[in-house]
């Protein structure tokens, strides 16, 4: 959708994301995880507005002095509302900051909720092609715990959007066993993963709620 609002919202991102990058080995440009959350949020039916906010979801937590009055002002409060949603307090200690996500993930709105399965949905996807080289297993892990964790809390899933979700998150614990254990558990993980997709296949979304649930069990007794 290229409306003249959505038009805008890039334009006012890209700018204020100038000089950012992943954190990943690529190193890529951090618009590149703009460009994945805004695709996603565009696949699964999402509105002008949720499209925008997509643009806009990181602008005030990591390109200050950018402020929630700027997007009021420019893309008007609905959008506005919806990144205030999605935007960490950094004044908070990160270990908080990452538990208020889960906390505060089933009171967003449904526009919020797609948008953050799409933001996490890209940060798996990044974490199984490019790592950040000073990550070990145990914080890859934990990070694919936790975005499970956020969406498994949401108020609202998509069923589309939660299959591309999981399908992410199993990329991404194959990949980290690849990277950093040995072949042969290496190997047991991703047979984990293939019984687990074998389980999902034609289920229904209350099946897959039951999985996801499942499986951050699982995955909390492990560590």
């Amino acid at each position: 959708m290229k409306t003249n609002k959505v038009i805008k919202a890039e334009k006012f991102a890209r700018e204020r994301h100038d000089g950012q990058f992943r954190k990943g080995l690529a190193a890529e440009p951090y618009t590149v995880h703009l460009e994945e959350v805004v695709a996603f949020v565009e696949a699964e039916g999402g509105s002008e507005d949720a499209i925008c906010a997509a643009w806009l979801h990181d602008t005030v937590e990591d390109c200050p002095p950018t402020s929630f009055a700027d997007i009021e002002h420019h893309f008007g409060p609905e959008v506005a509302s919806i990144v205030r949603e999605l935007t960490d307090d950094k004044n908070l200690p990160k270990s908080e900051r990452k538990q208020l996500q889960v906390i505060n993930a089933a009171k967003k709105s449904h526009t919020a909720c797609l948008v953050k399965i799409a933001d996490k949905t890209s940060n798996l996807n990044s974490l199984a092609k490019s790592p950040p080289a000073d990550w070990s297993y145990e914080r890859r892990s934990e990070y694919v715990i936790w975005a499970a964790t956020v969406v498994n809390a949401l108020a609202f899933k998509p069923e589309g959007a939660l299959k591309r979700f999981l399908i992410a998150l199993d990329q991404a614990e194959i990949a980290n066993a690849e990277n950093c254990l040995t072949t042969r558990q290496a190997q047991g993980v991703a047979l984990i993963v293939l019984a687990r997709k074998a389980q999902r296949a034609g289920a229904s979304s209350e099946s897959i709620n039951h999985f996801l649930t499942k499986f951050l069990e699982t995955s909390l007794e492990k560590r």
